[in-house]
Formats: C-alpha cells, structure tokens, sequence
C-alpha cells in the first residue's frame, strides 16, 4: 500500500533547514505509450526506457560541468528512441509531489517535496542517432517551453501548478513537440530548478532528465542555433542568484535562466533578458494541456551569496509560504 511508505516528520525549523532536494522524472508519457524511467539507485537502466537513467536523485552539480547536460550519471545512451508524432503533447511524470510548510516536512517514497521552482524543456538534434549523442558541446539545445512565475495567476510558480494538478494533473509537466519539428532522433530535456537556496552562489538546484525521441509525421522547420549546456547558466545570472522571497505579487520581475523560446509557438525574437515576455501557446486537443505563459524580465540581483533567502518570516507578505525556510525536494528510498 501507499500509505506504508509514508512518514511524517515534525522538524523544528532549525534542523528542517538541513534537508536537501532531491528527484526525478519518474515515467515519459507519449499518446500511445507510458515508459518508466530506472530509478537513480538501481543498478542498471530500464531496457524498455527511453529515459536517460541518473545516478543520484540529486541536483546536477556543479551546474557548470556536464551533469548540466542530463544530469548527473544521466549522459548515457538509453537502449530505447520513443516514437513521437509532431504536434502531440507528451508529459513527464515526477511522482507523487507535496508543498511546503515550515517546520514542517512529509517524507514519502517516490515523492517530491516542492519549493518555488520554475521548468525549462529544451530539445537538440541527434545527428548520427541518438545512442552516440551526448550534446555535451555546442550551441545545441534549443528551448521550446518555459514556465515560471507569474503574478496574475493562482498558483504563481510553475512548481505549485505541478504539486495541485493545474497543468497536466498531480506531479506531471506536459508540453506540445512543435509540429514543423523534422523528422528523426532528438533528446528532449526537462528539467526543473530549485531557488529554495539561490540566495547562496552556487545555490540553485536545477534537476534535468533526458528523453530519447524520434520525430514522426513531422514538418521541415530545422531547429535554429541554442544554447550549450554546459556554459548557458552561470553562478551569476539573474534568475540563478536570486533572493527568492523577494520575488512577489507586488514584484513579479523574475528572470528565466536559458534564454528565451526558440523555437515553436511561443518563440520569440528578443532576448528574455532584455525585459520581454516570453510565452508558450503550445495548443491541443488534450484537455490536460494548458497554455503556459512566463513573463522574463531583468532584475539586478543585490543578494550577497552569504545571505539566506529567508532570514526573517516577515520577509514574506501574508498568507504566503515561506519556501526558503525549508531546503526542500527530498526524495528517500522505498526501503525508509
């Protein structure tokens, strides 16, 4: 059952701040086929997975070396390329997913435990196939989605949209693969990042997973230059080295790591740097597929790397969650 893999444990906020973040994309769900992910810990990857296997449920660190690319362990070939037609909506499944609350803190197995994150899902092009891509040089990746806060709707963060379902349902992230994507093999990379710590350089805990794909009924819209990973997020970035609890309604100005959309329905020429919105209309017939708009504009960041997010709880406005209280996203063994 569930229910006997779950503890609950009441910390004081003291020792609650010691806990890391930790998980993983958990299936790949395509219109035809639900294909599991091996768990980071296993001993070897799913022969039926087109999930690139990681080995630490862990953030991929340091963010500037190549457990950047897809993750930590995570830049093997999967022995499987999962069909998928132009056009359709796919979806990563995290697993079961819990808020935050301070001093307070649910450990389950195969959860996450959130904390104001925001998604990027980028794809690159396999030239010679897949099973000998890494994608590990060059200006490769190209961002297709993006989601991060924005003021106007309830829930804000991209994360809390996750953990109640608003999206895709509980603990899942879909986005539409551009219809005049070409025909062939692609990794697509998910990932979601942790600001729960940005405060600190070095701080923010970005978890990426990688999909082996094979475009099928596709168009013949090539994918333009990206971005390289590892080299497109530095310690220093906007959006990176952020104090998080001064993100808010009143000031919503939050920078997306990455760059702007690229390609597909919601790119945009300009830079995300440069104060413009960028949005992704990824449309279809699926009813569990929303609109994902993220507003990415310019704010210097004045936090000292030594300066916790949440020093004070009246950092925070009322009624809201005090996420850099709690270092979230944990994820422990079936076996705890």
């Amino acid at each position: 059952m569930f229910f006997s893999k779950v503890k609950t444990l009441l910390l004081p906020l003291g020792l609650a701040t010691s806990v890391l973040g930790h998980g993983q994309v958990r299936y790949f769900i395509t219109s035809t086929t639900t294909y599991p992910a091996a768990d980071a810990y296993a001993a070897s990857p799913d022969p039926s997975s087109p999930i690139r296997k990681l080995d630490t449920y862990g953030p991929a660190a340091p963010f500037t070396g190549t457990a950047i690319t897809c993750g930590s362990g995570g830049n093997n070939a999967a022995a499987v390329v999962a069909p998928v037609a132009a056009g359709s909506v796919v979806t990563f499944d995290w697993g079961s997913w819990t808020s935050s609350h301070a001093g307070i803190i649910v450990f389950k197995s195969d959860v996450v435990v959130a904390c104001s994150l925001i998604q990027n899902s980028y794809i690159a092009a396999c030239p010679s196939g897949c099973a000998s891509f890494k994608g590990e040089s060059g200006n490769v990746w190209v961002k297709i989605q993006q989601e991060g806060y924005v003021a106007s709707r309830t829930p804000p963060w991209a994360e809390q949209l996750i953990e109640q379902g608003g999206q895709s349902g509980h603990g899942k992230w879909s986005i539409t693969i551009p219809s005049t994507l070409p025909n062939g093999e692609y990794i697509l990379r998910h990932e979601i990042l942790g600001l729960h710590v940005a405060g600190e350089l070095n701080g923010a805990q970005f978890y990426p997973n990688c999909v082996q794909i094979k475009i099928t009924g596709g168009g013949n819209v090539a994918l333009p230059s990206g971005v390289a990973f590892p080299g497109a997020y530095q310690p220093n970035d906007p959006g990176i080295l952020i104090q998080l609890w001064t993100v808010s309604a009143t000031n919503p100005a939050y920078t997306i790591p990455g760059g702007p959309i690229l390609y597909g329905n919601g790119a945009v020429a300009t830079s995300a740097a440069n104060g413009s919105s960028s949005t992704s209309r990824a449309s279809s017939s699926t009813s569990s597929t929303r609109a994902s708009s993220s507003t990415s504009s310019t704010r210097a960041s004045s936090a000292s790397s030594s300066t916790r997010a949440s020093s004070t709880s009246s950092a925070a406005g009322a009624g809201q969650t005090l996420y850099g209280q709690v270092r979230l996203i944990s994820h422990f063994s079936p076996n705890f």
